[in-house]
C-alpha cells in the first residue's frame, strides 16, 4: 500500500497545515480541488511555499504532490482505493460534493481487494465533519457497496487548530503559524493510525479537548474579530493590540475558560496557559489575519450548537458569569459588511421581526430565558 494522503481542498488549510503535516510527515500528497485555475496552477508550477511564523519563522517548499479537480471522480477514486487516509478541508457546505467521490471509490476499493480500513477525516471548522461526511456518502449506497463500506470505511471526527488566512497575491505561497493541534476521536477510527503521521493525536477525550477549542480559540477568536470589526480594525493582530478590544478578549476567555473548565474538569493551570497561547497566538502580525475573515457567516456562529451561544447556555446552567459572552453575542448581532450575504441577511431578520425573533430562531434563546434577557440589556446598552 502506497504512503498516499488524499486532501480534498487545496485552499489555506489544505495545503498549509494537514497538507503541509502530512507531506512532513513523508506521506506522498494528492490534492483535490474544485478550482480548475488554481489546480492547473499547482500543476504547472510543481511546488508551493508556506512561511510558518510564531516562535521560530520557518519555509517549506511542497514538492512531489498530485493534484486533480474534483470533477475527475473516476481518477480520485482510484487514488483513495490506494490511500493511507483521506483528509478534507472544503467548507461544510461542500461536503455532499466530496461524499460523492467518496461513494464513487467504494467500488474502486473493492475491484483492488482492498482489506485495510480507509479513514476519511474532515477537517473542518464543525464539530462533527466527518461523521456528516460519512453520513452524506452512505446515503448513496446499498448492498454489497454499503456493507463493505460500513466495514471498511471510518468517518472519526476531528480537531484542528492554526491559523491560515487566505493565501494572496501569490498563490503559491501560504502564511501559516507555527502552530499545531490536531486530535481525532480515537474509539472511531478504524485500524492502526499511521505511525509516521505523527501531528495527528488520537484521543479518548475528543469532545473536551474539541470544546475546549471551539469555545476558548474560537469563542475568543470571534469576539476579537467582532469587537475589532465595530472598532475598525482590519487585522486581528491590530484588534489585539487595541485596549478596548482586549477588554472584551480578556474577558470573554476568563469566562469561557471558567464554562470548558466545570464541563470537563480541566486543571486551572491548563486552561491559563491555552488561553494566554491563544493571546499569543493573535498577536502575531506577519499572518495579517483579516477581521473579515474571523467575523464571516455570523448566523451560522450565532447558532445555538456554536462558539458564543452553546457557552453562554451552559454558564447559566452552571451560574457562571457570563457578561463578556453576552457582550460578543451583541457585538455579532450587529455585524454588517456588504461583502458577508450572511450579515446581511441577519440585519434584514433583525429589522423585519426583531431582536427576540432572531434570538429564538438563530439561537436558539428563548423570550423567557434569563439569557435573552442579559443579551436585550446588553443590545440596549450597546457602545463601543
Amino acid at each position: 500500500m502506497a504512503d498516499r494522503i488524499v486532501v480534498f481542498g487545496a485552499g489555506a488549510t489544505g495545503r498549509g497545515h494537514v497538507g503541509l503535516l502530512a507531506w512532513q510527515a513523508g506521506f506522498q500528497i494528492v490534492f483535490v480541488d474544485s478550482d480548475h485555475d488554481l489546480v492547473k496552477l499547482l500543476k504547472s508550477a510543481g511546488k508551493y511555499k508556506v512561511r510558518l511564523y510564531g516562535r521560530q519563522y520557518q519555509e517549506v517548499t511542497v514538492s512531489g504532490y498530485r493534484s486533480y479537480h474534483s470533477e475527475q471522480r473516476e481518477q480520485i477514486a482510484a487514488e483513495i482505493a490506494e490511500a493511507t487516509v483521506v483528509l478534507t478541508a472544503v467548507f461544510d457546505q461542500n461536503l455532499p460534493d466530496v461524499a460523492k467521490t467518496i461513494a464513487s471509490a467504494v467500488p474502486a476499493c473493492r475491484r483492488a481487494a482492498r482489506k485495510i480500513p480507509l479513514n476519511f477525516i474532515g477537517c473542518e471548522n464543525m464539530q462533527d465533519s466527518s461523521s456528516v461526511l460519512g453520513k452524506y456518502a452512505r446515503a448513496m449506497l446499498s448492498g454489497e457497496e454499503m456493507a463493505y463500506f460500513d466495514r471498511y470505511f471510518g468517518f472519526p471526527d476531528c480537531m484542528i487548530s492554526r491559523v491560515v488566512p487566505k493565501p494572496e497575491p501569490d498563490r503559491l505561497v501560504i502564511v501559516a503559524e507555527d502552530y499545531n493541534e490536531w486530535t481525532v476521536r480515537a474509539e472511531a477510527f478504524k485500524g492502526e493510525k499511521p505511525a509516521a503521521l505523527t501531528a495527528l493525536e488520537l484521543v479518548d477525550n475528543q469532545t473536551a479537548r474539541l470544546e475546549r477549542k471551539f469555545f476558548i480559540h474560537n469563542g475568543g477568536h470571534a469576539v476579537c474579530g467582532y469587537v475589532g470589526f465595530h472598532r475598525g480594525h482590519k487585522y486581528i493582530h491590530q484588534a489585539v493590540a487595541d485596549g478596548v478590544v482586549a477588554e472584551h478578549v480578556l474577558g470573554v476567555l476568563d469566562e469561557l475558560g471558567r464554562v470548558v473548565q466545570k464541563k470537563h474538569g480541566f486543571s486551572s493551570e491548563s486552561i491559563k496557559a491555552y488561553q494566554q497561547n491563544f493571546c499569543r497566538r493573535g498577536a502575531i502580525a506577519e499572518l495579517r489575519d483579516q477581521v473579515l475573515r474571523v467575523t464571516r457567516q455570523p448566523i451560522r456562529k450565532l447558532s445555538c450548537a456554536e462558539r458564543l451561544v452553546a457557552p453562554a447556555k451552559l454558564a447559566l446552567e452552571y451560574d457562571l458569569p457570563r457578561k463578556w459572552i453576552v457582550k460578543g453575542i451583541v457585538a455579532a448581532l450587529r455585524y454588517s459588511h456588504a461583502e458577508d450575504q450572511q450579515s446581511l441577511e441577519l440585519q434584514e431578520l433583525l429589522r423585519l421581526r426583531g431582536l427576540t425573533t432572531v434570538l429564538q430562531e438563530i439561537c436558539g434563546i428563548e423570550g423567557d430565558s434569563p439569557l435573552a434577557g442579559e443579551i436585550k440589556r446588553a443590545w440596549e446598552d450597546w457602545s463601543i
